[in-house]
């Protein structure tokens, strides 16, 4: 005998959260299906940044985010921690490439709305005391607040089960059910569940579901890591960016790993800089970027290398104590978009958010809704249709 429900969302992230959350809140039946644990993989094991997108086209959907994470941390029975306002953003730049890159980062940003100023000399070391000297200008951005990732997605999880969502962890979907031209269903190692919609939200891991349905979407995996140091009074007082971190033109996204790439050079990270200080007043270093391809880490030295770039910005950081080091894998698409759509008759997805997962879940979770239940959308949702890319999809 199967299950069987209006919805069943695949995957415990923060985005399959968000969407169990939404579609429970207005009185779907919904069935959660998370692998491990909830928040195991990238959802839990992030920044935890609510940071305006640099990209005009997700303003709406990183609006909508923000609106709905105030109603969790009011309403989940465990603590969030969000910051009522922005801790500030400042991204630094040692020589003339960097200030170029910083530059056009923030002018990028105050086009979306952030307020900028431009420090240098005397006015960046008020801000910053502890900074490197030969990082001798930069750009503020009023903007920045800091979540735990983990505990929003489990708040989002817990109120999705007081709403009427079965929550359920440790059972892994192997294939999706499609009969008579639609999809009916999921498999998982408990046998069949039946529902009316299938919400894909598996992170790296939805186009492997979505392949044998003949659906080729191009979404791969990204891995990234995190330090996390003890508190010693030598790191920042707000969030401090290297220049040439993110990712703000078309020109430098990456090109996704093929197979020449990866047989001539491997999976090579990208190690950029950027430390945040916590609540608690440890300290977050981070990040990296690489291709993941293998279920071990591609590099096991990048946290040391990531180390190395936080201690260079801070030097005082380098009498800190290593707490930990952990890693997850995101998924990204070609142009930096989620996908977020109908992709054949009773099949959603909603993947490919990358580093945004925390900043573009809220919104997403309400855009699935309304798609799942055939109500207007929240925003256009144009920019997440699947058909921008020169993809061959069939249904």
């Amino acid at each position: 005998m199967s299950d069987a429900f209006d919805v069943a969302v695949v995957g415990g992230g923060i985005i399959g959260c968000a969407c169990a959350y939404e579609l429970a809140t207005r009185g779907a039946s919904v069935v959660l299906l998370e692998r491990e644990q909830i928040a195991a993989g990238a959802s839990g094991r992030n920044h935890g940044l609510l940071l305006t997108p640099l990209d005009a086209a997700l303003l709406p959907m990183a609006g909508r985010s923000s609106a709905t994470y105030e109603d969790v941390v009011r309403d989940a029975p465990l603590r969030v921690h969000l910051d009522p306002s922005p801790i500030g953003f400042l991204i630094v730049a040692e020589d003339d490439v960097e200030r170029e890159a910083a530059r056009e980062e923030a002018e990028t940003a105050a086009a979306c709305g952030v307020p900028i100023e431009a420090v240098d000399g005397s006015a960046l070391r008020e801000l910053e005391p502890a900074l490197a000297p030969e990082l001798s200008s930069g750009w503020l951005l009023q903007d920045g607040r800091r979540v735990d990732p983990a505990a929003l997605t489990v708040g989002l999880a817990l109120l999705a089960r007081e709403r009427g969502a079965d929550v359920r962890t440790g059972e892994t979907v192997r294939s999706v059910i499609r009969g008579s031209g639609r999809v009916t269903g999921v498999v998982t190692d408990r046998g069949p569940i039946l529902a009316s919609t299938v919400v894909l939200a598996a992170g790296p891991w939805t186009a492997t579901l979505t392949r044998p349905l003949g659906v080729d979407l191009p979404i791969a995996g990204a891995r990234g890591w995190l330090v996390h140091l003890g508190a010693n009074g030598a790191g920042p007082s707000r969030l401090i960016g290297r220049a040439g971190w993110h990712l703000v033109s078309e020109r430098e996204t990456p090109a996704f790993l093929t197979a020449r790439t990866w047989a001539a050079e491997g999976s090579r990270p990208f190690v950029g800089g950027l430390v945040q200080p916590n609540p608690d007043g440890t300290v977050l270093a981070g990040g990296s970027r690489a291709w993941a391809v293998t279920e071990e880490p591609e590099d096991p030295e990048v946290p040391r290398k990531i180390l190395s770039s936080a201690v260079r910005m801070f030097p005082g950081l380098a009498e800190a104590r290593p707490l930990a080091a952990w890693w997850g894998v995101r998924p990204v698409t070609p142009d930096d978009r989620p996908i977020v759509a109908r992709v054949a008759d009773g099949l959603i997805v909603a993947s490919g958010h990358g580093s945004q997962g925390v900043i573009l879940g809220g919104g997403t979770g309400e855009l699935v809704a309304a798609l799942a239940q055939g109500e207007p959308p929240p925003f256009d949702p144009a920019p997440f249709a699947p058909d921008r890319f020169a993809r061959t999809m069939v249904e």
